[in-house]
């Protein structure tokens, strides 16, 4: 070859292959589709958690609009709990079997028609129907398996991309909560309803649009992935269904599969007390009511901060260290309250409440996937948000009924301590997250074909 031609083929090859480097590397960094699917995740999250925090809007107007207590219009709140912890296990298995993506739009369509049917409604157990049947299923499928899709997505990056949804259901609220007040003031709850249902759910189904279960579906390798880790298997029905059925099988014969959903319900037992009761608590300490709402905003504003930092830390430590840690911290401040009596000390105390109580929570995604690796892990997460839900409902009524028993909170503050305690022991069972819990799981893995027909 003349060395001139040699010199050009060799500048030329250099320079694609520069170029196809620096694209691989950019295809692994900013623009990779994971932060697409991470977007949409935060939106969703955002919006239909949103529903859930602004649910003290509707009840003065729709006690007013039934002729009816307040009890009655929160009856629907643990409905749509109850509800919601039914439907977790169940949405895991969907997501897993079907495909997240289908599952994503099935969620939309039922927040929309819960949402939307909730606002002509003229009786109390048509709310009860829609805002807590409808929609606690809406918002469980929403939930369960579009957090576990993330961190098939990141294998760099994971702890902040968790983070990021984490802090959705922090910032959601801030954002889209005053939005939906604010229209049910001027316009009346009917149209706050039907509107959240048009708007919301309809940037819910757009942003669907460009989610996608698992990175192969695109032809592409987890962010951070090399290529001799490949990029896992296209989503596929029949091999979905029999991985899933393998995984549960097996999953749930070990130890560490229950004992994270009942660590789950135990912090959630815990944190719930507090959230339903530390203003009625503060207040009744001779607190103002309005520096009482603010002991809710300020541990709820420490909470959205360490809901992002928690995950993050776990991918510099251990993720079952971060995690007792923050129950531990959930369970012993609450204590400060059995003398609590000024609005300094309530104050303090809802800053070293909200670092333990935003850190429980976003771990356990990371901890499903360092313990079942490549497993679809949205099933037994399914499990633990069931725990959650649980717990969440449980806590509201503990509370109110030791108070109730007693004339005081004091019962109250030692169960909410007691049982975030024990949640942070029970995390000491827990095995080591770096060595996986069933690696042969997927041995078990029997496709069932559909029979051919002549």
């Amino acid at each position: 070859m003349d060395v001139g031609l040699k010199s050009s083929y060799n500048s030329t090859y250099a320079h694609e292959g520069y170029l196809l480097t620096a694209r691989m590397r950019l295809q692994q960094g900013i623009a990779h589709y994971a932060w697409i699917v991470l977007a949409v995740t935060f939106l969703v999250q955002g919006i239909s958690s949103a529903m859930r925090m602004a649910f003290g809007t509707f009840v003065e107007p729709l006690s007013a609009a039934f002729n009816c207590g307040v009890g009655a219009i929160g009856i629907a709140f643990s409905i749509q709990f109850l509800v919601a912890a039914a439907v977790a296990p169940v949405a895991g298995w969907l997501g897993e079997a079907y495909g997240v993506r289908k599952t994503v739009f099935m969620g939309v369509i039922l927040f929309i028609v819960g949402m939307g049917m909730t606002g002509p409604i003229t009786e109390l157990w048509q709310f009860y129907l829609f805002y807590g049947v409808v929609l606690g299923s809406a918002l469980s499928i929403l939930g369960v398996p579009m957090v576990t899709v993330v961190t098939y997505w990141f294998k760099k990056y994971q702890g902040v991309a968790v983070g990021v949804t984490f802090s959705a259901y922090g910032l959601g609220p801030v954002i889209f909560a005053p939005v939906i007040a604010y229209v049910i003031r001027y316009y009346g709850w009917q149209i706050g309803m039907i509107s959240t249902a048009v708007v919301g759910g309809g940037l819910m189904l757009l942003a669907a649009s460009f989610f996608y279960s698992k990175p192969a579906d695109r032809g592409l390798l987890p962010l951070g992935a090399t290529e001799d880790e490949g990029m896992g298997t296209q989503s596929d029905p029949l091999l979905d269904k029999a991985r899933a059925n393998a995984f549960f099988n097996r999953a749930r014969a070990t130890f560490n599969f229950w004992n994270l959903a009942n660590i789950h319900l135990l912090g959630c037992i815990g944190h719930a007390i507090i959230i339903v009761y530390i203003a009625s608590l503060a207040v009744n300490r001779g607190i103002d009511q309005v520096q009482a709402a603010g002991v809710i905003a300020i541990f709820a504003g420490v909470s959205g901060c360490t809901r992002f930092l928690a995950p993050v830390l776990s991918d510099y430590m251990s993720p079952k260290t971060v995690m007792f840690v923050s129950y531990f911290l959930q369970g012993v401040t609450v204590l400060l309250l059995l003398n609590a009596d000024s609005i300094a000390q309530f104050y303090f105390f809802a800053v070293v409440f909200g670092i333990g109580y935003g850190g429980e929570g976003p771990v356990f995604p990371l901890l499903n996937r360092r313990y079942y690796r490549d497993a679809p892990v949205s099933i037994a997460y399914g499990w633990q948000i069931f725990g959650a839900n649980i717990g969440m409902a449980l806590g509201g009524w503990l509370g109110g009924f030791l108070f109730d028993v007693t004339g005081d909170y004091t019962a109250t503050i030692i169960l909410s301590a007691s049982v975030s305690v024990l949640g942070a022991f029970c995390i000491l069972l827990l095995t080591d997250p770096n060595k996986p819990l069933i690696p042969d799981w997927a041995d078990n893995i029997v496709v069932k074909k559909n029979p051919v027909t002549s």
